[in-house]
């Protein structure tokens, strides 16, 4: 079995890329959107949440268990229960253990911060993943071809971040914590911004978010700035004392500069903020969910009018798509499972926003998740008629849609967790 294949071309040697925007089967019922608009982007606790979240919590517990793998003495994590994914990637990793905060008491966490000091802090730049076999892989693609770009994969700074200070907030020493601040400095300086925002060279374009590989999104982006926002905070936090008060200054400056400029990237027209101003400008479903705290009354309204105006488009099974355009994302050419897939992943991503803007509708869509995510044997993706796609027992399946589950019953903005 080629334990270095990407996602990609794994879906294309499986052939099981969707064919085509259906209706989903098992509709659900149109969010409440009022003339005064939805919801304040902060809510008391809804604990009408639980019953899900402790579905969930369940198979993650299972599913976890099948997922370790012992390499060099040291427990890991596997991002499936398969090979399929032979390494360890940043949010594959990390997302299990916010989700369900109690697998930060296994020793899995602190081996791979061990582990990972070895394999990653003499590098140029992060890596996108370590392959159980040491290999540090640079930017997504097949093992055995060119790799999808030249340069960094823009969110890593920020997920690699996020990682080390989940673990630090953990009690989890960080091994080589000057070194590990020097890589995450090199790595940052690495991302061009404009207008405040993350930009991704159209002429020369690289991977922005990791969950969008196969698309390249670029101009202005939208998810890699959300989560480099968060990234530059927690960077800034984790390593006060190892850096300079130069480079600190300039990571929250940065970080401020994004949220104060993320209306350049909200569109009234096409109902929300685009995934960019290049090829991506539309819709950009998981991006709106994640974005909500962050936008003003009127924005959310809008937002939330987009989720009723498509929801035919973008739900299936409790499972949710990154746009829903019939031909995927603007400007794009690659049909497949990034531009038409469904994906529990997304789900986790969406449910807060929704829940804010008619709670109804959000617990409908987390039972239908619960309801089908054994049933399709967690896959990494569905078409809408059910068929999956990828690798069974993806831990995102669970693992995003718990965070998500996690911000409603803390009432706490999604983005706190990433």
């Amino acid at each position: 079995m080629n334990h270095h294949i990407s996602r990609r071309e794994y879906l294309r040697l499986a052939g099981t890329a969707v064919a085509g925007v259906m209706a989903a089967p098992q509709m659900l019922a149109a969010p409440a959107i009022t003339a005064a608009g939805v919801a304040p982007a902060s809510l008391p606790p809804n604990p009408k949440f639980r019953p899900m979240y402790d579905a969930l919590a369940a198979q993650m517990r299972e599913l976890y268990s099948v997922c370790r793998v012992k390499i060099d003495g040291r427990e890991l994590l596997r991002p499936c229960a398969s090979n399929h994914y032979n390494g360890l990637w940043h949010d594959d990793f990390t997302w299990p253990h916010i989700g369900l905060p109690e697998l930060q008491k296994t020793p899995v966490m602190h081996d791979t911060i061990a582990w990972l000091t070895d394999a990653m802090v003499d590098l140029p730049v992060v890596a996108d993943r370590i392959e159980f076999d040491g290999t540090a892989v640079m930017s997504p693609g097949p093992w055995n071809s060119r790799p999808m770009s030249e340069e960094m994969t823009l969110h890593l700074p920020a997920a690699w971040t996020r990682l080390l200070s989940h673990a630090d907030a953990a009690g989890i020493e960080i091994p080589r914590r000057k070194d590990w601040a020097k890589l995450l400095e090199r790595s940052f300086a690495r991302l061009h911004f404009s207008f405040g925002l993350v930009w991704n060279n159209p002429q020369r374009s690289t991977v922005a978010f990791g969950f969008y590989d196969s698309i390249k999104l670029n101009g202005l982006v939208l998810m890699t700035s959300l989560v480099m926002k968060r990234g530059l905070e927690r960077a800034a936090d984790l390593f006060e004392k190892e850096l300079s008060a130069e480079t600190i200054t300039d990571w929250r400056r940065k970080a401020d500069g994004i949220g104060e400029n993320l209306h350049r990237l909200f569109d009234e027209e096409i109902g929300g903020y685009v995934g960019a101003t290049k090829i991506g400008r539309g819709f950009d479903v998981w991006g709106n969910g994640l974005a909500w705290s962050l936008a003003n009354a009127g924005q959310r309204k809008v937002i939330a009018e987009s989720f009723l105006k498509h929801r035919a488009a973008i739900f299936a099974r409790g499972c949710t798509r990154q746009t829903p355009y019939a031909e995927g994302w603007p400007g794009t050419t690659a049909m497949g499972y990034q531009n038409q897939g469904f994906w529990a992943t997304g789900t986790g991503f969406v449910l807060p926003a929704l829940a804010q803007a008619d709670p109804d509708f959000a617990l409908q869509l987390a039972q239908d998740l619960v309801d089908n995510l054994e049933k399709f044997k967690r896959h990494e993706f569905i078409d809408a008629d059910g068929k999956p796609g990828g690798p069974a027992d993806f831990l995102g399946s669970l693992s995003m849609p718990l965070i998500g589950l996690r911000a409603i019953l803390e009432g706490r903005p999604l983005l706190d967790y990433l």
